[in-house]
């Protein structure tokens, strides 16, 4: 079985980006950098076993989710040969409001 190509939409990277600068601001930016690079990590994995996440229509068309660490949500969609990571929700972020534009 051929690995799917990972893809980082602008969202999902400012997302990250995001996400470090908060640990970063309440931890440090070592267990900062260990935990988005863990979520890459994660992400990862994701090209050899697509169809891990749960279907999540309400969010978009072909939206899936999967957790991390039960603290952070990963949506992506499976566009052919591709898993486009869509957005990263951390905690108590709403999802809905997130995934409005998303097409």
């Amino acid at each position: 079985m051929k690995a799917h190509k990972i893809v980082w939409r602008p969202s999902a990277r400012d997302d990250l980006l995001s996400l470090y600068d908060w640990i970063a601001g309440q931890a440090d930016p070592a267990t900062a950098y260990d935990y988005t690079a863990a979520i890459e990590a994660h992400v990862r994995k994701l090209s050899h076993f697509p169809e891990r996440g749960s279907p999540r229509e309400d969010l978009g068309e072909g939206i899936r989710t999967t957790p991390y660490r039960r603290r952070t949500i990963i949506a992506y969609r499976v566009a052919g040969d591709a898993v486009e990571i869509v957005r990263l929700v951390h905690g108590g972020q709403v999802l809905g409001g997130m995934f409005e534009g998303v097409s």
